[in-house]
């Protein structure tokens, strides 16, 4: 009987257990996340993606041209396993050809500010996550934090970008130095890893494929593509409390009723 009464303890505090994880996203159900993160550039000025498939566009990568830029984000939880976010971003990309593009020795960069609206559906979400701690704690409590949760995402948005020649570019005719905007649209994919109920720490590369050939001021005859250009963000992330009406909680002397 013993047994009996122990096993029945323990199948009920397992399911109390993941009905708790299951709801949970409900009661942190807005996040904000700042980042820093590395930009790389395909265009006409330097290696591009023109004539390349998606995946061996990456082999086009240059450390030399890689440049910082920073970003933040609000995220607003629709389910366990979506979300929407609204995210800005501002950085630079950068250009320098080689010797083997028609003898050009061209450089330029271009300042970006990105505000984007995307949607984010959870592969690994709050109730389907595994945790690396144990079920219960020393006081006997649910412990179901340090978990680590992958996403893909993608949206639309929009591109302010101002280009500039470096070197050897500002005399060729072709180039238009200036400023402009450009709708842009976002994917990628994305890990978050909860430390506590208030911090996560996460990574995201996501690639925005543009309807534009003018981000660097160039356009030559024997392009064959838009101009394409990637986000690799470090963030931190901040979980803030959800009241029982779903608005956030803001005040740390808030007291639920």
């Amino acid at each position: 009987m013993k047994k009996i009464a122990g096993l029945s303890l323990a199948i009920i505090l397992i399911s109390v257990s993941l009905s708790v994880d299951a709801q949970r996203w409900k009661l942190r159900r807005y996040e904000i996340s700042l980042g820093l993160a590395a930009t790389n550039f395909y265009s006409d000025v330097g290696k591009s993606v023109s004539d390349q498939n998606l995946l061996n566009s990456f082999s086009t990568i240059q450390l030399v041209t890689t440049r910082p830029s920073i970003s933040a984000g609000f995220r607003y939880k629709l389910a366990g396993d979506m979300a929407a976010r609204f995210n800005l971003a501002y950085g630079f990309l950068h250009g320098m050809d080689g010797g083997n593009l028609e003898s050009r020795e061209y450089v330029m960069t271009t300042t970006i500010f990105e505000p984007s609206l995307l949607f984010e559906y959870y592969l690994l979400s709050e109730g389907r996550s595994f945790s690396s701690a144990a079920l219960f704690n020393h006081r006997g409590m649910i412990n179901n934090y340090s978990k680590l949760y992958l996403y893909l995402f993608g949206g639309a948005g929009g591109g302010i970008y101002n280009a500039k020649a470096k070197e050897g570019i500002d005399i060729d005719p072709r180039f238009e130095p200036g400023a402009g905007f450009i709708p842009v649209f976002p994917v990628g994919a994305g890990m978050k890893f909860s430390i506590d109920s208030k911090w996560s720490f996460g990574f995201e590369f996501g690639r925005r494929f543009t309807i534009s050939d003018k981000l660097d001021g160039i356009t030559t005859k024997t392009s064959k593509s838009n101009d394409i250009y990637d986000f690799a963000v470090f963030k931190a992330i901040y979980k803030v409390r959800t009241d029982r009406r779903g608005r956030p909680i803001f005040s740390t002397g808030y007291r639920r009723k």
